[in-house]
């Protein structure tokens, strides 16, 4: 059984007999044990004290159990209300709902008062509620008849400062720093009553627990402060110790004092609250997030002594910052282990700062200071305080600003005036190795934010010392710009203005703004390294200034130089760099700046981000020599997150003398002079250059990026000699002659439209014998496109006053191969159609059409002009095959040709076919045959009106009928030799034959009609027969036995009727009667002796034609009006 254990042996009275009657009494010779006859003394006594202490225990026990089922609650309740009352002192009055009374351990009793309210005894106003109050007694006491607690537990209370009652309006302007001893005298008073509470109640022990404590924090939000414990201890009779834990707002922290006293009179309070939270009370949020304030837990030391008489008053205070973080306008930096340490010298009546540290990142701000009264100060009589900062030795290293840490010192004097609540340093001081600078801070607390005004001036600084100094939190845009693009260099007349309103609008989820006047930063900066945009290299020894205008930022830069890692550079010459609002997002920038070098540092420049250009173009930087100054314009992000829109920008390029290396539509570009402008989409030029080494003004558009819909655009203007023309539009030699003023611009799907100022320059078109002279106005317009060699020219249009021509040509490796005009008219009537087609050397021309005016043609045959112009291949050495079909062809003196068919073929010089078949206006038929086989150098000619040949020819415009007989031979040297027979024709009107028979001659002034005693009538003569023997060749024409036969005049004639320069010289005799004339020259013996010949009578006039062929001047020999025929020979012009 014993091994069995937590059981219990239970025996029954019948399980327990004698010792005799066990089996081991029963032995042979047994030992029996006999039991005494009669109690002793002491077993009496012993019974006697057993029954007396049992009895307590029940008697206890039944006690016990009457408090435990509160049977004695009732009757003690009024009296532990009154015990709770004398324990919280005549200034505050307990009430309580319930109250019970239990047991307690090592033997008290414990009070139990539950939802107990606390009051102020006079106001009876609610200060604090709680769900319990437990007091311990001595229970002998409470058998004595009064109540003696040991100890005082609070449970669950809750202190909301509404509760408290109010008092008057806080007179801020009444703190004094010389009050402080009375502060201090305050507090030790209110520690002596929590003592005396302690002392004169014989409590051991106060502890408080789970108490709340609703307190405003930053920005009026409630802060809870939850106490888990808070126990007040009687250590010893001069000691209490005040030991807790508590939390704000969920962050743990503890207290540990020590008040030491004597007769419930504290002398000496000192210990350290840890952990208390700074950030509810200290940590500004907007929308949840942090914005301006600390974020942070510090530890509070604090050590207080009571002045006495045998002791001076001491009162330390130490605080230490954990590491956290600092935030200002949404900005965090790291605040690091810090420490500030203040004393009150009691003797002085001012608080002293003692050396403490700040520490941000790694800036660090060792300091001291002090303050006073200011009216204590001598000339001040404000209520307030001053205030005496001094930094000795801190440290200036933002994180940020990637610069050698700046080492400073710095003082601050200034003063804050509790009634206005205004904060002001008028003295603001910092000196450096690295500059120095001065300013003053104004800051009124007000509602809904401080106002804030600081300026601050710098004679000279150097940069880095600007970036360290530069708030991070004050136009973190433009301060973030001036650090990551400004290196080096020397800052002058800095200046720093900042009025932030307290009358502004906190928007929630929106950052302090300064915008317009609230934030101006100034200063000159020179010989510093500056970036300018995107991949573009750095700026060096750059001069300019920076400022800032609230969201506004200008640098405008005066000068610098950017080296390329090819070694290039270029110049910059001035400019600005804008952000023009540095609180937007995304972030954007607009520069402007002015840039010079030779052309291919500019044509590098533009391949760097954000520009990007030169690539998209297909040309290389090695491609551009000469010099360029550029304005370059940009606007474009730069916080890459920020999904800024893609950049925009524009190159405004000067050029000077720059030359393409590389072809431009296969033509070399060299001197360019004038403005190229680029941007993303496209690249503008309008420039002078010479093109293929022809001065012309070029406007060129051609896209950068194809993806815009851009189009190429082309615009070429000059004027051409005929050199230049061969060069930039061959092909045209046999067409032009003289200066071409050239627009050259591009066409629709690809291609240039050329239009040309043909006013100065000779066309011909030398298949049809027409010509525009130099003077008259005249216009081309049409397309060239080429593709493969091959050039062809569209939309062809020529016209001037009077005359059209419209088509479309096709060159081949620049020589003319095809032509078709669906229009030509080089006259007002004209109405036909040309289609030229060249094969090998010759020309395959075909015309056909309504009318077609061919006096050009005529003119042509009849000069005999080769169409050869300046340094071009003769188109009279070309070959040609004309086909023509026209309704009429009109000629000179208003005469045409109907039914024309003609086919006429030449080779240089010589005809090679020749068919023509026409009417007259008269009707009479008109036929022209080159002859065939061994006739093939014989054209004939007929018509069977002749003066109506001789006036569309305009050869003679007074002849009238006839029948014509031509027959010419080629001869050597594209000569034509042959005869003209004309037949029954009449010359009417003719102003010559007046003047040859009424013109006086001879000394006695007689002329032919007073030879012959009459007036001969020439006005119409009517002649048999024409004939005289011709040639031809080399622009001249000349007659030989050329004769004239009529009944009534007759003349024989020879000589030049037209040379090669257009003069006629010609002679011949005039006969009147030239019938009765010939009859002398009909016999045998008498027309030998007496007449002229054959053909030439007795009586006549010998004369002469010499001059322009258009107005020939008439001279008359008057010795040869008398003369027989046979002397007139001797008379006649040799």
């Amino acid at each position: 059984m014993g091994e069995i254990r937590g059981e219990k042996v239970v025996f029954k009275k019948t399980d327990i007999v004698c010792l005799h009657e066990l089996p081991s009494a029963q032995a042979e010779d047994p030992m029996v044990l006999k039991s005494t006859s009669g109690p002793s003394k002491t077993g009496l006594a012993c019974k006697v004290i057993a029954w007396v202490t049992a009895s307590a225990v029940v008697l206890v026990g039944l006690i016990a159990a009457a408090v435990e089922s509160g049977i004695a609650d009732g009757p003690l309740n009024a009296q532990a209300v009154a015990a709770l009352n004398r324990a919280l002192g005549p200034d505050y009055r307990a009430d309580v709902e319930h109250t019970v009374l239990r047991l307690s351990g090592w033997g008290g009793l414990a009070l139990k008062a539950e939802d107990v309210s606390l009051a102020e005894a006079g106001s009876g106003q609610k200060i604090v509620t709680t769900k319990a109050i437990s007091l311990v007694m001595d229970p002998l006491s409470l058998l004595s008849g009064r109540v003696s607690v040991s100890k005082l537990d609070i449970d669950g209370a809750m202190l909301d400062p509404s509760l408290l009652p109010q008092g008057g309006a806080f007179d801020a302007s009444a703190l004094r720093i010389s009050d402080v001893p009375d502060y201090a005298e305050t507090a030790f008073t209110a520690l002596d009553d929590i003592s005396r509470l302690i002392v004169n109640n014989g409590l051991e022990k106060v502890r408080v627990s789970d108490m709340g404590v609703s307190l405003k924090g930053s920005g009026d939000t409630p802060v809870a402060l939850s106490i888990q414990k808070l126990e007040f201890v009687r250590a010893e009779q001069s000691q209490m110790q005040i030991r807790g834990d508590f939390a704000i707002d969920d962050r743990a922290g503890s207290v540990d004092l020590t008040a030491t006293g004597e007769g419930g009179v504290v002398k000496n309070v000192a210990g350290t609250l840890k952990g208390v939270g700074l950030s509810p009370f200290l940590l500004k949020k907007n929308e949840g997030l942090p914005h301006s304030g600390i974020n942070a837990a510090a530890d509070l030391r604090i050590d207080a002594t009571r002045g006495t008489t045998t002791a001076s008053p001491v009162l330390t205070v130490g605080l230490s910052t954990s590491e956290g973080e600092i935030y200002a306008d949404g900005i965090s930096a790291d605040l690091l282990a810090s420490n500030v340490a203040a004393s009150y010298n009691f003797d002085k009546g001012t608080i002293e700062i003692s050396p403490s540290n700040i520490r941000i990142g790694a800036s660090s701000f060792p300091f001291t200071g002090g303050l006073i009264d200011l009216d204590r100060l001598p000339n001040q009589t404000q209520k307030g305080f001053a205030i005496d900062l001094l930094v000795r030795d801190g440290t200036m290293a933002p994180s940020d600003t990637g610069e050698v840490p700046t080492r400073f010192d710095a003082k601050a004097r200034g003063q804050f005036l509790p009634a206005s609540r205004e904060l002001t340093f008028p003295e603001m001081a910092i000196t450096s190795e690295r500059g120095s600078l001065a300013g003053s801070l104004s800051v009124l607390f007000g509602q809904p934010a401080p106002e804030i005004s600081f300026v601050a001036l710098a004679n000279q600084l150097e940069s880095a010392a600007v970036k360290q100094f530069w708030p991070f939190w004050m136009a973190k845009n433009a301060r973030r710009w001036v650090i990551g693009n400004i290196f080096g260099g020397t800052v002058t007349n800095g200046r720093i203005e900042a009025f932030i309103s307290g009358d502004r609008k906190i928007v929630p989820g929106k950052k302090l703004e300064l915008r317009g006047d609230d934030l101006k930063i100034s200063f000159d900066i020179a010989g510093a390294r500056m970036n300018v945009a995107g991949d573009i290299p750095p700026l060096r020894d750059t001069s300019g200034r920076f400022e800032l205008t609230g969201e506004r930022a200008v640098i405008t830069i005066n000068g610098g130089a950017a080296y390329f890692q090819s070694g290039r550079s270029v110049t910059l010459t001035g400019g600005t760099f804008i952000l023009p609002d540095t609180y937007a997002k995304p972030l954007m920038a607009d520069m402007d700046i002015n840039v010079a070098g030779n052309a291919d540092a500019i044509a590098e420049l533009v391949t760097y981000r954000p520009i990007g250009a030169l690539q998209r173009t297909g040309f290389m930087v090695d491609d551009f020599t000469g010099s360029v100054s550029a304005n370059v314009k940009a606007r474009f992000g730069l916080v890459k997150n920020q999904n800024p829109p893609a950049p925009v920008w524009t190159a405004d390029m000067a050029l000077t003398d720059v030359t393409v290396k590389k072809p431009i539509a296969n033509r070399n570009v060299s001197d360019l002079t004038g403005s190229l402008v680029v941007t993303p989409s496209r690249a503008d030029l309008d420039a002078k250059a010479d093109i293929d080494g022809v001065p012309m003004q070029v406007v060129l558009v051609e896209p950068v990026d194809k993806s815009t819909g851009t189009k190429r655009e082309v615009k070429i203007t000059g004027t051409l000699d005929n050199a230049a023309r061969r060069k930039l539009l061959p092909g045209f030699d046999d067409l032009l002659e003289g200066p071409v003023g050239i627009e050259v611009t591009s066409a629709d799907e690809g291609g240039y439209r050329v239009v040309a100022d043909l006013d100065r320059t000779a066309v011909s078109i030398p298949w049809i014998g027409w010509t525009k002279g130099a003077g008259i106005g005249a216009t081309a317009k049409f397309v060239v496109r080429s593709e493969n060699n091959s050039t062809s020219v569209s939309d062809f249009t020529f016209g001037g006053e009077g005359f059209a021509v419209e088509g479309a040509l096709a060159f081949d490796n620049s020589t003319f191969t095809s032509a078709k005009f669906s229009r030509v008219s080089l006259s007002p009537q004209d109405r036909y159609r040309i289609s030229v087609e060249r094969k090998g050397g010759s020309y395959a021309i075909n015309v056909d059409g309504e009318f077609a005016d061919v006096r050009p043609l005529l003119a042509k045959l009849k000069s005999g002009s080769s169409g050869q112009g300046d340094g071009g291949e003769s188109s009279g050495n070309k070959g040609a095959t004309v086909r023509a079909k026209l309704g009429s062809m009109g000629g000179f003196n208003g005469e045409t040709l109907t039914n024309v068919s003609l086919t006429y073929a030449f080779s240089g010089q010589k005809i090679t076919a020749l068919d023509l078949a026409a009417v007259t206006a008269g009707g009479s038929p008109v036929v022209a045959k080159l002859g065939a086989g061994d006739r093939s150098n014989v054209v004939e000619f007929t018509s069977g009106d002749a003066g109506a040949i001789a006036r569309f020819a305009d050869i003679y415009r007074h002849m009238q009928g006839g029948l014509l007989n031509v027959r010419m031979r080629a001869g050597k040297n594209e000569s034509w030799r042959g005869s003209v027979d004309i037949r029954k024709f009449s010359l009417v009107g003719e102003d010559r034959l007046k003047s040859i028979v009424s013109t006086p001659t001879g000394e006695n002034g007689r002329s032919l009609n007073d030879a012959v005693r009459r007036d001969i009538d020439v006005s119409t003569v009517r002649f048999d027969r024409g004939f005289a023997r011709v040639e031809m060749g080399g622009g001249a024409l000349s007659v030989e036995n050329g004769v004239v036969r009529g009944e009534m005049v007759g003349a024989t004639f020879q000589g030049m009727v037209r040379d090669a320069s257009g003069r006629m010289e010609m002679t011949g005799t005039f006969m009147p009667a030239y019938g009765l004339n010939r009859l002398f020259a009909e016999l045998p013996l008498i027309g030998v002796i007496l007449g002229n010949g054959r053909d030439r009578g007795l009586i006549g006039i010998t004369f002469k034609l010499s001059g322009n062929f258009d107005k020939p001047q008439l001279t008359i020999n008057p010795l040869s009006i008398i003369a027989p025929g046979v002397f007139r020979n001797i008379f006649e012009f040799q």
